[in-house]
């Protein structure tokens, strides 16, 4: 028998069932409506007509009470009286204790005599809807259950948003496709990764709109879905934002420095997708070897590296402008600092401290952040309150821009520290004394320090941006 010949025959089987539970529903209703019993003569039967609802769980078992109280002899009651259950859609479901209809589940239980009630196990939620316990007095007595099937909520993955990968300044549109009874509420929140908490944003419902994004919306987002059913769901959501690079310079535009010496810049590049990154002077890219140190190193920012260039054995030729480069499939970007000559001169040198004096220095002060760090030829000693550098015999200059300031007065004394071998950084490149601000190279010196105005700046614009995403 052929797969397509059994499908026709379950189906007819299925029809012929159907017809035939229909047929001896009516059947069965004419016969009791024809052999109704007065209650006049019911030897005192009687119903508990009070209409009840049964509040279950789609999956649990559901109990319909009905109960019964006569005083009849029980032989009297079995051959004149006839409970029954009528389900939602008018069909008779038993006759007594036995069960009419071809569904396994259901089923009539009786823990007492008196008791008729209607056991469905696996509650669906088509299970729902008005039933009916009815015995045939004259005037027949009935009895309504209403079955209340509650759904848990369901997030339908097929229909929903795992992921979304567009560009800078486009619309997002995120969808958390959900069912259940009653409708869950869905609830959207941005994932914090660098916190571990999470920050509800938007409205509530299935879809999140976000107009305009920017690279500060990027992240992983959450759909939490709940409708007072447990369990409640969740859902995280990637959103993932293109845009091209974003080259910045986290220091001075203008840097000096001395011949002979050598020294250290860094520049921030922000992008997605990566993007190639370089250093350049006079359009010429340059590469790791004797004269530079070129070194890669990972942001805690997203999407964001930092390319440090180290320049030893200042010449002549080292003065002048350096770009760094970085591009990606979008677009490109770059940055530029200048580096000249600083003439400095030799005072007297100053007493050494122990210990850190803020009456004896006007330079900004530094505190203690980790143990024992060796940085090319100088050795830095943590274990002092102020940093103490061993320089080497070509030391390290800590330039100052007499131009830009109208005052050497202060580079003398820089130089002067770090001759006697009292001063701190290598990474102390320039000062301005407008705003004693200080400017590091952590992956070199790991030093905290004082940040300067354009990063305040730049830190108060990104936290603009986020608050536009929580909308």
């Amino acid at each position: 028998m052929t797969s397509l010949t059994v499908g026709m025959f379950d189906s007819f089987r299925g029809l012929l069932i159907s017809y035939l539970t229909s047929l001896a529903s009516v059947w069965l209703l004419c016969y009791l409506s024809a052999n109704l019993v007065p209650v006049s003569g019911s030897h005192g039967v009687k119903l508990n007509t009070t209409e009840e609802t049964v509040t279950v769980v789609a999956g649990k078992r559901a109990i319909l009470p009905c109960s019964v109280d006569s005083i009849a002899d029980l032989n009297v009651f079995r051959n004149e009286y006839k409970v029954i259950w009528v389900n939602p859609r008018k069909t008779v479901m038993s006759l007594g204790d036995r069960r009419l209809i071809d569904d396994s589940r259901v089923s009539v239980e009786r823990p007492y005599m008196k008791i008729w009630n209607l056991l469905i196990r696996d509650v669906r939620h088509n299970d729902s809807g008005t039933y009916q316990c009815q015995v045939n007095t004259f005037p027949e007595q009935i009895k309504k259950v209403n079955l209340d099937v509650k759904v848990p909520p369901m997030i339908h993955n097929n229909l929903s948003t795992d992921k979304v990968d567009l560009k800078e300044h486009e619309t997002a549109t995120l969808v958390c496709n959900v069912s259940g009874v009653p409708h869950p509420n869905v609830t959207w929140f941005k994932r914090d990764t660098v916190l571990k908490q999470k920050e509800r944003i938007g409205t509530e419902g299935e879809v999140l709109i976000i107009h305009n994004i920017t690279r500060v919306c990027q992240g992983t987002y959450e759909c939490y879905v709940d409708n007072g059913v447990p369990p409640a769901l969740t859902k995280a959501i990637r959103v993932v934002v293109n845009y091209a690079p974003k080259v910045y310079l986290d220091g001075p535009k203008r840097l000096g420095q001395s011949l002979g010496k050598e020294t250290i810049v860094e520049c921030h590049v922000s992008a997605h997708p990566q993007s190639e990154t370089s250093w350049r002077k006079g359009g010429r890219i340059l590469s790791k070897g004797e004269k530079y140190d070129i070194q890669v190193f990972v942001s805690e920012e997203e999407n964001t590296v930092i390319l440090a260039l180290r320049i030893r054995d200042i010449t002549p030729d080292d003065f002048g402008h350096y770009d760094c480069v970085a591009s990606n499939a979008i677009g490109s970007d770059k940055d530029t600092f200048i580096l000249h000559e600083t003439i400095t001169t030799t005072t007297t040198e100053p007493p050494k401290v122990d210990s850190y004096n803020p009456d004896q220095f006007e330079e900004p002060r530094l505190y203690n952040s980790k143990p024992e760090h060796k940085l090319g030829n100088h050795e830095v000693d943590y274990h002092s309150q102020i940093t103490e550098i061993q320089s080497s015999n070509k030391g390290v200059n800590m330039g100052y821009d007499d131009s830009d300031s109208g005052s050497g007065a202060k580079s003398e004394t820089l130089q002067n520290s770090v001759s006697a071998g009292n001063f701190i950084s290598p990474s102390l490149m320039y000062v301005e004394p407008s705003s004693l601000v200080m400017y590091k190279f952590p992956h070199y010196s790991h030093i905290t320090f004082i940040p300067s105005p354009l990063s305040v700046r730049r830190h108060r614009k990104k936290r603009q941006q986020q608050e536009r995403c929580r909308r």
